[in-house]
């Protein structure tokens, strides 16, 4: 077996990064790294307290390292953090914190954000400490998110917010939101709406659980009554919150469309289902490969999966390159849903009648109905496929946009459901 890490690219602080896993990981797992042994690898995994190891590469800056050090990171260029990470992934390291900061907030607090918010806001996110979860999605603006009521009114040097959240992933969990809340009413809805940092502990902070079909405790409803948040957790300029949000949601397309490089091992991932190597090990066992019909949906499934990977191929190579997003993330984000969902019903196509009934106890047959059940919510969330489907006809291919009656109107004159 080959030394995966041999060839590795050398970085700024290489030596130190190395000395702390040996120090943080248990005894042997650098030798299994060296000697390509994945499977002593994922026993050692098993044995170890994942958010403290991010904690201690997030205090020492690695899990970010192309940030300010004064931001929670090493100041190295992209191409020296993008070194370092691959080491980290090469070593098989969990160095990403838990919740929705690092790929959704990092972004936007560094882009949009000053330089003593960040410094505020950014540290004890990349470490882990605070968790984040994000307050967009109204009972009335969930797919005309622009027109949400949620009112924030400037008091000295704090901010006074009122209003209702739904659909929040983890808020139940999470010590920290990404807000957007009504700074205007007099402006059109776009330009009235302001970007936060808000505390999810602060006093009238109320948070409601919702159960999902799957009987899981994943979404919640926010209730906000007079809850504080200070100027200094405000990210970007009065009244320019929704330009901040088309980071968040744009990293949120990506997060939802397969692009970013995983290795997938279990059924867990962000949208949820069981990988098609798991579906095709339960056809194969369950004698439903006999079928030539279920033969041809699994090879079909295959086909999608592989689509899927050279578009994210192609994503990253613009990225490396240095090139602008392209329609990637859009595009993905629809077909990773419909690709997900037809997945799990081949799944269950293939269960045949223990889909439907099995004995009380078998755990494993209710985690199948379970992980089908999660996937119907994959073309909802992160933005419906149909509205998907329109950013990809107006943006992509050039197509009219929609007719709107109350375009440039004050939000307050324009109606609401």
């Amino acid at each position: 077996m080959t030394d995966p890490t041999a060839e590795l690219p050398d970085f700024p602080g290489r030596d130190e990064l190395t000395a702390l896993l040996v120090e943080v990981l248990p005894d042997g797992w650098r030798q299994a790294v060296e000697q390509g042994d994945e499977a002593s690898v994922l026993e050692l995994r098993a044995t170890i307290d994942n958010p403290a190891i991010v904690r201690t590469l997030g205090e020492a800056g690695w899990v970010a390292p192309h940030y300010a050090p004064a931001h929670g990171g090493r100041g190295l260029s992209r191409a020296e953090a993008r070194n370092a990470l691959t080491l980290l992934q090469v070593w098989e390291v969990p160095h990403v914190p838990r919740g929705s900061g690092l790929p959704l907030a990092a972004p936007t607090i560094s882009e949009w954000a000053s330089d003593s918010t960040k410094a505020r806001l950014l540290p004890k996110l990349l470490s882990g400490e605070e968790r984040w979860c994000q307050l967009f999605s109204e009972p009335g603006a969930g797919s005309d998110m622009a027109s949400l009521a949620t009112t924030a009114v400037r008091d000295g040097d704090e901010w006074i917010i009122n209003g209702q959240k739904v659909w929040t992933t983890f808020g139940h969990a999470a010590e920290m939101a990404m807000l957007i809340a009504r700074t205007d009413p007099d402006a059109a809805k776009h330009r009235g709406i302001t970007y936060f940092g808000m505390d999810m502990r602060a006093p009238g902070v109320e948070v409601r659980p919702l159960i999902n079909m799957a009987g899981q405790l994943e979404f919640n409803e926010i209730f906000l009554t007079d809850v504080r948040v200070p100027d200094l957790n405000r990210i970007g300029e009065v009244g320019e919150g929704w330009r901040a949000a088309m980071t968040t949601l744009g990293a949120e397309r990506h997060a939802l469309s397969g692009l970013r490089k995983k290795k997938r091992k279990s059924s867990d991932e962000i949208l949820g289902g069981k990988p098609l190597q798991e579906v095709l090990a339960m056809a194969v066992d369950s004698g439903a490969t006999h079928e030539p019909t279920t033969r041809q949906a699994l090879a079909r499934r295959h086909i999608e999966g592989q689509l899927l990977s050279l578009t994210a191929q192609r994503a990253r190579a613009r990225a490396a390159a240095g090139q602008p997003a392209g329609p990637e993330g859009s595009i993905s984000k629809i077909a990773k849903a419909a690709s997900n969902q037809r997945l799990q019903e081949t799944a269950l196509a293939a269960l045949g009648a223990d889909a439907t009934a099995w004995p009380e106890g078998d755990d494993g047959a209710g985690q199948w109905i379970e992980q089908f059940l999660r996937t119907r919510a994959n073309s909802i969330e992160g933005g419906t496929s149909e509205i998907q489907r329109n950013i990809v006809g107006e943006r992509v291919l050039g197509l009219p946009r929609e007719p709107d009656p109350y375009k440039g109107a004050a939000w307050k004159d324009t109606p609401r459901s």
